[in-house]
């Protein structure tokens, strides 16, 4: 898992710029106005691109190929970092049902930005049920293996799996990473606090208001030197299972 830490701002007073963020209704109407504004322009982009991958459909161009589905998939990344501005403004309501954890890691899993030298380990059993917003916890998994991810300096693994402990059910991701302190540990979840110089530091954030959002609560676990884990835990589905 990232450890985090937070910027200041250049010319600016620290105290200051903290208040700004911490504020829930200042963060949530900067979110709301940033996807607002992002939603148009990439919408007419990804209707270029795949205009673009239409085309290319008759024409032997490896190279082009290749830069349209590089393409695409910046504009699913550029996708979530919107959709995780929606979740701070805190605007969606959550669409609750029973949804296949299995499906849900996989489609996480696919859109993760994966790296040759970490191995994903996934173990979750068929007919494993999670009573929540599939499109929302979809991206609240993403985002926590993202963070796995890039907290490894190296080759690395990723295990994710998935448990049934007492009315709850659990997914459980974890990294072999460098652990963080326990003071980073206790600001993962605030927004914008980030150690990366590249990244916005509202993964962490939007996945515990996705998770909350479907009466789930989302927990860090971390050791220097020995990792980190995080815990997705949901109230167990008592209904009929997965279509």
């Amino acid at each position: 898992m990232e450890q985090a830490r937070t910027p200041e701002p250049a010319g600016s007073d620290s105290t200051a710029v903290a208040r700004r963020v911490e504020d829930p209704a200042a963060v949530g109407y900067l979110a709301s106005r940033l996807s607002d504004e992002v939603r148009q322009p990439l919408a007419l982009i990804r209707n270029a691109v795949y205009f673009l991958n239409i085309h290319l459909g008759t024409v032997r161009d490896e190279k082009a190929r290749r830069s349209v589905t590089f393409l695409l998939r910046g504009l699913q990344e550029m996708d979530d970092i919107v959709e995780n501005l929606s979740a701070l403004a805190g605007t969606d309501v959550a669409d609750r049902q029973a949804a296949d954890a299995q499906v849900l890691v996989a489609a996480a899993l696919g859109l993760a930005q994966t790296r040759p030298d970490v191995t994903i380990e996934a173990a979750v059993d068929p007919g494993e049920v999670l009573f929540c917003d599939p499109l929302q916890i979809r991206l609240a998994l993403t985002n926590v293996v993202n963070n796995c991810i890039q907290a490894l300096p190296g080759a690395g693994r990723v295990r994710i799996v998935c448990q049934q402990v007492g009315r709850e059910t659990r997914i459980v991701i974890s990294d072999n990473g460098p652990g963080m302190s326990e003071e980073v540990r206790a600001r993962v979840f605030e927004p914008f606090f980030t150690t990366s110089s590249h990244r916005v530091g509202i993964g962490l954030t939007a996945a515990h208001r996705l998770v909350g959002s479907s009466g789930g609560t989302i927990v860090v676990e971390s050791t220097p030197g020995a990792g980190t884990t995080v815990t997705l835990s949901f109230p167990r589905h008592e209904g009929p299972g997965v279509e």
